[in-house]
């Protein structure tokens, strides 16, 4: 699948997201999770037990790459930032424009274990970057969850990253009434929670594999729409 794929209420592009950002009109929320320490020490294979063998692999996306931000042109941001960088998320929030952040937090009870006896990352703080007076409403600011594995839960589609749907469900009911835009969709989770909770949503994905996963999830959910169980009190199907 290439360029623009419209399902339902929702607009896919695979493209580049700072191809798409500058044209898209009247952007009212970012939701989303950038690619960002992709790299890191892997073991040669999974379910070694007490093996500590493993390489440092480095990828493009390790050290993140924050240029999208200012072409969100001010339009508050709900973004996944890991907090070894958090420092040049927030120089460039500011750099951006931003005058307010605060954090919200994923805490996993099963982190991926980590080599040589180091501390597994169990939080993942939620970085809210937005303009004076913004809000954000209900429960508190920690959820807590279980990463999406394959051959274990229901929801896992094989994304490396995946988050859970839960976790997107919890974040975007926080906000008021906002179509969002999700500038890396991945496999698509955002545009799920958004059909569910009924908002408009537009996404962008550049790897061709996560965009057609992202299309056939959506698709899908679409195909259940008219199914009489499981509808929230609006009557949107999840």
């Amino acid at each position: 699948m290439n360029g623009k794929v419209v399902i339902g209420e929702a607009v896919l592009y695979r493209a580049d997201c700072r191809e798409i950002l500058p044209h898209l009109e009247g952007i009212e929320l970012i939701v989303t999770d950038p690619p960002y320490g992709t790299g890191g020490w892997r073991r040669t294979a999974s379910g070694q037990g007490r093996d500590p063998s493993a390489a440092l692999v480095r990828e493009p996306w390790d050290d993140g790459d924050l240029a999208w931000l200012t072409l969100c042109r001010g339009a508050p941001v709900l973004t996944f930032w890991p907090p070894q960088h958090m420092p040049q998320l927030l120089a460039a929030a500011h750099a951006a424009g931003y005058a307010k952040t605060r954090f919200l937090y994923m805490r996993k009870r099963d982190p991926r274990p980590s080599v040589a006896g180091r501390t597994a990352w169990s939080v993942e703080p939620i970085a809210v970057l937005s303009q004076l007076g913004f809000q954000l409403y209900g429960g508190t600011d920690v959820i807590d969850t279980t990463v999406p594995r394959l051959g274990r839960d229901a929801e896992a589609v094989g994304h490396p990253y995946q988050k859970p749907l839960a976790v997107m469900l919890w974040l975007i009911a926080k906000t008021r009434d906002a179509a969002i835009v999700d500038p890396f969709m991945g496999s698509g989770t955002t545009g799920l929670a958004c059909r569910q909770l009924g908002r408009r949503f537009v996404g962008i994905e550049r790897d061709p594999d996560s965009f057609t996963l992202a299309c056939r999830r959506l698709t899908d959910a679409e195909r259940q729409i008219d199914l009489p169980w499981g509808r929230d009190r609006r009557g949107v199907a999840p």
